[in-house]
């Protein structure tokens, strides 16, 4: 993304060997946490696509110090 120019967190999937969604670890929340500060509560992630569960990025990182 950084190395294409990109800067900009809307939605955000991560999907396993297996195929399964699931979160990004914590280094990659902190990073993303980082790119957009201010608006890191507007970016969507998608937990469980099978339950189809989103959280926002500040429901997985709520204590960031932006």
């Amino acid at each position: 993304m950084l190395t294409c120019g990109e800067n900009e967190i809307r939605k955000v999937i991560e999907i396993n060997a297996e195929g399964k969604t699931i979160p990004p670890c914590g280094a990659c929340r902190e990073f993303m946490a980082q790119l957009v500060p201010g608006r890191f509560g507007d970016v969507e992630i998608m937990v469980d696509y099978e339950n189809k569960q989103v959280a926002s990025l500040h429901d997985l990182v709520p204590e960031w110090w932006s």
